[in-house]
């Protein structure tokens, strides 16, 4: 019952949870400016579920800080970076970047247009980058993936060394459409991930740690230096089944059970969590402040959205746990605060 689409189908005298949650996030776009408003109104009907269960997680965000006293800045630029964050967020002397980030389910992933996929797949190996389509608006019955393809291609040429995310807006059989292209510089544990090419390719291998990872790393190496907290949030959409479990694997590291000779079996974490990863003897994402994942719940006869937040101990800008007032937060020294995740 997660799907609270059918805009135009949906009446008083359907289901009222269905109709409550429509109505709440219905609200919380007439808080936002033109021209994002018409944007992600766009998003929120799309009948593809990429566009849809984004533009929701980006709705909560920007009413949570609003509806907090912050000064919300949508997509603003950034000096150095051709890359744009999905906000930058403004109290008193506070200044927060946000990014956020939609990880879909296996169904889906199947639902968005095997040919994009194909064609990204295509441009990975012609660019000897990792590339990521993702669709921000129903697309047509038949994508102009060589116009697509020459659009990737020319923008590939501005950045070679460092992640590029941008959207392509176009008009094709009459018929308006948008898709987000990020374009991931190979690395030397690309043969090692497997699964960027395409929108997400060999999915069912995937742990829901390991897509929970993946999708923060592209985050978290969209720029240089950050002179400011950076925070990643993460919406586990979709009947995807994300827990705390799967959160602390992604952030903590895999864990690993050991059988020992006196039969006796011991816990330990693989050194590959998003926090804890090391590369040249150096944490790679301390940078990123704090992870927050964001939960849609249906409950008997309503529903609730929540958030709670995993701070890096290793950030090179801590956060500051008081600007998120009531709400669940793993600090530094792992310790939760204002509560657990629900």
């Amino acid at each position: 019952m997660w799907d609270i689409r059918g805009w135009n189908r949906l009446t008083v005298h359907d289901d009222p949870p269905l109709v409550a949650a429509r109505q709440e996030f219905q609200s919380w776009l007439t808080e936002v400016p033109e021209p994002w408003q018409s944007k992600w109104r766009g998003r929120l009907e799309s009948a593809l579920d990429h566009p849809h269960l984004s533009v929701r997680l980006e709705l909560y965000l920007h009413h949570y800080f609003k509806s907090e006293g912050w000064a919300v800045d949508i997509e603003p630029e950034m000096p150095g970076s051709p890359n744009k964050p999905d906000f930058r967020v403004m109290r008193g002397t506070d200044t927060i970047l946000v990014e956020a980030k939609a990880v879909l389910d296996e169904q889906t992933i199947a639902q968005e247009t095997q040919r994009l996929r194909q064609l990204a797949d295509y441009l990975t190996n012609k660019l000897s980058r990792d590339v990521i389509i993702e669709p921000l608006s129903d697309l047509p019955p038949s994508p102009p993936v060589s116009r697509i393809k020459a659009q990737i291609e020319q923008c590939a040429k501005t950045q070679v060394d460092e992640v590029l995310e941008f959207d392509i807006q176009d008009v094709h059989q009459r018929m308006q459409y948008s898709v987000k292209v990020i374009l991931l510089p190979k690395t030397s544990d690309a043969t090692e991930r497997g699964d960027v090419g395409g929108t997400i390719s060999g999915v069912n291998t995937l742990t829901i740690g390991k897509r929970i990872r993946d999708a923060l790393e592209a985050k978290a190496s969209k720029y240089g230096s950050i002179d400011m907290p950076f925070v990643i949030a993460i919406y586990g959409a979709g009947e995807f089944p994300v827990q705390t479990k799967n959160e602390f694997d992604a952030l903590f590291g895999d864990r690993v059970w050991n059988v020992h000779s006196s039969r006796q079996v011991t816990e330990r974490r693989k050194p590959n969590g998003f926090f804890i990863s090391v590369r040249e003897g150096k944490r790679r994402y301390e940078r990123v402040s704090a992870v927050l994942f964001y939960r849609f719940k249906w409950l008997q006869d309503s529903h609730v959205q929540v958030a709670h937040i995993y701070h890096n101990p290793f950030a090179l800008r801590l956060l500051n746990p008081d600007v998120f007032p009531g709400v669940p937060q793993l600090v530094p020294h792992l310790k939760w605060i204002n509560g657990e995740p629900e």
